[in-house]
């Protein structure tokens, strides 16, 4: 059975994703990550469960709870687990799935696409506009989905 980890730390968002999956794909596990470490932890020492990974790339450290406040937010994390990836020979495939053109540090989407393309072409396998106001977004994950599957 295929699986895809959903990295993400926006609720609504998530539910959106595991909406898409549940309808297009429900053969496939879905596992979810809040936050930089845990998916950090999480893909470290499971990756070889998952045959995808939908990054978010802007989340916080931690994940949120009663207990913890979610720490710094991270705006590149997805790019910093990308890297950590790269470094630990990590082979899944990965799609960026972001909200923004623009990061706080000045970074737009498209060159950060160029980036990741050059640095970890066997991880990064491109990035999705997500959109709480329209479903465009999902036809092309679905593409995409099924190009990797």
């Amino acid at each position: 059975m295929n699986k895809i980890l959903i990295v993400e730390d926006n609720e609504k968002k998530i539910e959106k994703l595991r909406d898409f999956l549940n309808e297009y794909f429900p053969q496939i596990a879905v596992e979810e990550k809040r936050s930089y470490n845990s998916a950090l932890k999480e893909i470290a020492i499971n990756y070889d469960n998952y045959d995808l990974i939908l990054l978010d790339m802007s989340m916080q450290t931690y994940d949120i709870s009663n207990e913890e406040s979610g720490g710094e937010p991270e705006p590149l994390a997805g790019k910093n687990i990308l890297k950590q990836m790269y470094l630990r020979e990590i082979p899944t495939k990965v799609i960026v799935v972001t909200m923004y053109e623009n990061y706080i540090d000045g970074t737009k989407i498209k060159q950060l696409d160029i980036e990741l393309s050059k640095n970890f072409p066997d991880n990064y396998y491109g990035y999705i506009f997500f959109s709480h106001s329209n479903f465009d977004w999902a036809k092309k994950l679905e593409q995409e989905i099924k190009k990797i599957l």
